[in-house]
């Protein structure tokens, strides 16, 4: 087995466990704290997160992503990049605490300007750790990364449901997202023995602009594209539905940003070292999207066939008006968890323009949809923002598709086990839910278990029907990485 196909399996094995340990604990986290917050709080959140989220922009692509992606780097290299993403850090700290005013006044929500302010923190944080989480990616120490996010998951979470207890409110969310952002840098500080030097150099950072460049303006438009809908929601209808949609939406990309992301966080420097070896680049890619919607598409269809027996569950029933929004929102966390990938691709064979265009470009409709969306109240906007992700997510996916040689029958190809198992887990997920909800009127919790599990086990059967093999990859991808076929997956050798 080849070194990189080595260390490719391992960081998906090892990333696996730190994003399915984090989704679990924020899972927890979140349920716990939306039964002790109001909707109110998590939409002030949401309002402040208007010009604070863009922190993860900060901590993982832009300079970060320069470092894994340049092939020779020297001590005087790392210690520009690190001075420049701490001078960059505290001028977005400076940058959102000014624009903290405004976005107060815009909501017309006092509260919304310290919430804000303090958030963006975070970017002075950030800058610390870019340099040294890039390095240990570049590296495929993904054991090393594993530890840091689950230790600050826990920690964090720890920390704001106490806060939550104690009647801390809206604070309480606002202590997690400071918590989780120092207890990542002081634990990579403590792992990465690498330590800056008292150097900067404009001519070596210059070095990094032009890929950095892109990537950064690419963030810039993600960051319009995924925050315009919670600005106008904001706006139109208020923080108590803000903060309805925002959790409705949180659940929905829940697969999307702890599941498939796995795949795309190990497979960029992976795709990167093989930028010259196109055929194992392209079997790599189509690998890695099967394997996604694998995992994805059950999850959300699942969610899709239980969403009341799911809220009453695990949020409570004072969010029951996120019922629809949900059903609605699933079809495009399907597609979105596959396009994942996508950024990974076009980074790796330097091409981060094509998705910047694309994303200035849907950025128009995006809002027209979201704004007319919003007379007719939140099934209005989700209706509107998946009908458009749907529709446009083909012309994307081919055009990224077609810079590593993937037709479109490959690619759908890919899906298609996903899709079939899929159907089928729904169709007996609706017949469960109808036996065990009104034949026998169980209560909600048991259909939610029992409904699933059937659910579960039909897409079970049908894969090992259609497609037994890729039932026994994952089991050895995340079971028994050293049994079965040492889980071929990611990357070919």
């Amino acid at each position: 087995m080849s070194s990189l196909r080595r260390k490719t399996i391992s960081g998906v094995v090892w990333t696996g466990m730190a994003k399915m340990s984090m989704q679990f604990v924020l899972f927890i986290v979140m349920a716990i704290l939306a039964r002790l917050l109001s909707k109110d709080d998590f939409g002030i959140v949401a309002m402040a997160a208007l010009i604070t989220v863009a922190i993860a922009m900060v901590n993982d692509k832009g300079l970060g992503m320069s470092i894994i992606q340049k092939k020779e780097l020297s001590q005087s290299h790392l210690s520009t990049m690190f001075w420049a993403s701490v001078i960059f850090g505290a001028i977005l700290y400076l940058l959102s605490f000014g624009l903290s005013f405004p976005l107060a006044l815009y909501f017309r929500k006092d509260i919304v300007q310290p919430v804000a302010a303090i958030i963006a923190l975070g970017f002075v944080i950030g800058g610390f750790g870019i340099v040294q989480k890039s390095l240990l990616t570049r590296e495929m120490a993904f054991k090393k990364l594993a530890l840091v996010e689950m230790s600050a998951t826990l920690c964090s979470g720890l920390l704001a449901i106490l806060m939550a207890l104690f009647g801390c409110g809206v604070w309480s969310l606002v202590a997690n997202a400071l918590a989780r952002d120092l207890i990542t840098i002081l634990v990579l500080w403590i792992i990465c023995k690498w330590r800056p030097h008292v150097h900067f150099s404009i001519a070596e950072l210059k070095e990094f602009i032009g890929f950095s460049g892109n990537v950064l303006a690419n963030d810039g438009a993600i960051y319009l594209i995924t925050n315009v809908d919670v600005a106008i929601v904001g706006r139109m209808l208020g923080s108590v539905s803000l903060g309805v949609y925002s959790l409705a939406l949180w659940v929905v990309k829940l697969p999307v940003t702890r599941l498939s992301s796995i795949v795309a966080k190990v497979v960029f420097p992976a795709f990167s070292s093989l930028q010259h070896d196109m055929e194992k680049f392209k079997a790599g890619y189509l690998k890695a999207i099967k394997f996604i919607s694998l995992i994805t598409f059950p999850i959300l269809a699942g969610l899709a066939v239980f969403p009341r027996e799911f809220i009453f569950v695990v949020p409570g029933e004072k969010w029951l008006d996120m019922t629809w929004p949900l059903i609605i929102l699933t079809p495009m966390a399907m597609l979105k968890s596959v396009g994942t990938i996508k950024s990974s691709v076009l980074m790796a064979v330097g091409r981060p323009d094509i998705e910047l265009k694309w994303n200035l470009i849907y950025l128009v409709p995006l809002t027209a949809v979201v704004y007319v969306g919003t007379h007719y109240g939140l099934v209005g906007v989700a209706s509107g923002f998946t009908a458009l992700y749907v529709l446009t997510f083909p012309i994307i996916q081919q055009i990224t598709n077609k810079q590593i040689g993937v037709t479109a029958h490959e690619f759908y190809y890919a899906l298609h086990t996903s899709l079939l198992a899929g159907s089928v887990m729904v169709v007996v997920g609706i017949a469960a839910r109808y036996v065990l909800k009104v034949v026998f009127t169980l209560p909600d919790l048991v259909v939610l278990l029992a409904g699933i599990g059937a659910a579960a086990a039909a897409y079970l059967f049908v894969l090992w029907k259609i497609d037994r093999t890729v039932l026994l990859e994952l089991y050895g991808m995340f079971l028994r990485n050293k049994g079965y076929a040492k889980a071929k997956v990611a990357v070919s050798e």
